[in-house]
């Protein structure tokens, strides 16, 4: 197939509506950054503790499985390398259950690890029902809890892609056929800062090398990479505080720029409440406290960058959700809580805008 022949195929599948962007639940971020889309390669920054990891569990993984559950559209690669499958598997547990009996149970609960409590009956009659979702879940996820370097991870995607397509060479190059041209094949590593160096190898170079190798499969098979990154600690500096904002900049994610440069969309976690700031983007962060984070679009390839979106993120259950604009909230309280997501509190106020802050 020429070039232009591949082109238009590409073409053609857009209008056929194949190339639109799987929803992350975030209809104000999609709108900037098209959802989750084939090809593309994200990098997720934010500081410790910001929830990086909740954030692409949500967003990048069980939004996405939610809506392709019953075709083979959606397929996640996930290295995990700061926490083992069951805990992974557990966090999306708590999401599932919440969206579905309404009910908040923290992953600690689920394990019985919150000191003092034992799972009861009832809470464990909901994780019973839920055992045939995990199955099917877990039928669209492979994830590798171990030690990662880079050809270790190159290897590991080249032998699940062989599974999803055929590897064939061409006098030119190499290419890869898919078995089924609308999967989206996401990858994610979580996070890229604990990939294990080869002997002779620093850790900034052992990340590079995980990074060409996402670009190659990114170019050669569609797959769509997701690096989860650390933001250097001096991104809170004191200049930016007092300026009244703490506004993430590319060059804050640490040891390596290969990621940012190399992916199509990049996006930062910020949390102003651990700056101390009492308000951002004139939303109340006094009043919503740790609740509050900004979703920050670093770099979009194809589209707005620069650009911040007002979330609220419930930790204990792993569930981000974009918040109205701030002139649009009259009652912060209903908004500390998650049960407004499930529309079980007062209806106080109506988002009149798409858009964020």
């Amino acid at each position: 197939m020429t070039i232009t022949e591949s082109l238009i195929q590409e073409i053609d599948r857009g209008r056929e509506g194949k190339s639109q962007g799987f929803s992350m639940g975030l209809p104000k971020l999609e709108s900037i950054i098209d959802g989750v889309t084939k090809e593309t390669m994200y990098t997720l920054g934010s500081s410790t503790g910001s929830g990086k990891t909740s954030f692409v569990l949500y967003s990048f993984l069980y939004r996405p499985l939610m809506d392709h559950l019953n075709d083979d559209n959606f397929r996640v690669f996930y290295a995990s390398l700061e926490m083992n499958a069951n805990m992974l598997f557990g966090k999306l547990l708590s999401i599932y259950i919440f969206e579905t009996y309404g009910v908040q149970l923290t992953l600690k609960q689920l394990l019985s690890r919150k000191k003092g409590y034992i799972l009861d009956d009832d809470s464990y009659r909901m994780v019973q029902d839920s055992i045939e979702w995990l199955k099917k879940i877990e039928s669209k996820i492979e994830i590798y809890d171990k030690s990662l370097n880079a050809a270790t991870l190159y290897r590991l995607l080249c032998t699940s892609l062989s599974n999803l397509g055929t590897f064939e060479e061409t006098e030119h190059r190499k290419i890869f056929k898919p078995n089924n041209p609308d999967l989206v094949y996401e990858v994610v590593i979580d996070h890229i800062g604990l990939v294990r160096p080869e002997p002779g190898s620093t850790k900034k170079s052992e990340m590079d090398k995980v990074i060409a190798y996402l670009i190659t499969l990114r170019n050669m098979c569609g797959i769509s990479p997701v690096i989860v990154q650390q933001i250097n600690r001096d991104q809170s500096n004191i200049e930016r505080v007092k300026a009244g904002r703490t506004f993430i900049q590319l060059s804050d994610f640490k040891e390596s720029s290969d990621s940012t440069d190399a992916s199509e969309v990049v996006l930062a976690i910020n949390n102003p409440n651990r700056d101390k700031l009492a308000k951002y983007g004139n939303y109340n962060v006094k009043e919503l406290g740790d609740v509050f984070r900004s979703i920050v679009v670093l770099k979009d390839r194809y589209g707005d960058c620069d650009v911040e979106v007002g979330c609220a993120f419930y930790g204990q259950i792993g569930i981000f959700k974009e918040l109205p604009k701030p002139d649009e909230i009259y009652d912060y309280e209903r908004y500390k809580y998650p049960e407004w997501i499930l529309g079980k509190d007062e209806e106080i106020n109506e988002p009149k805008s798409k858009f964020s802050f």
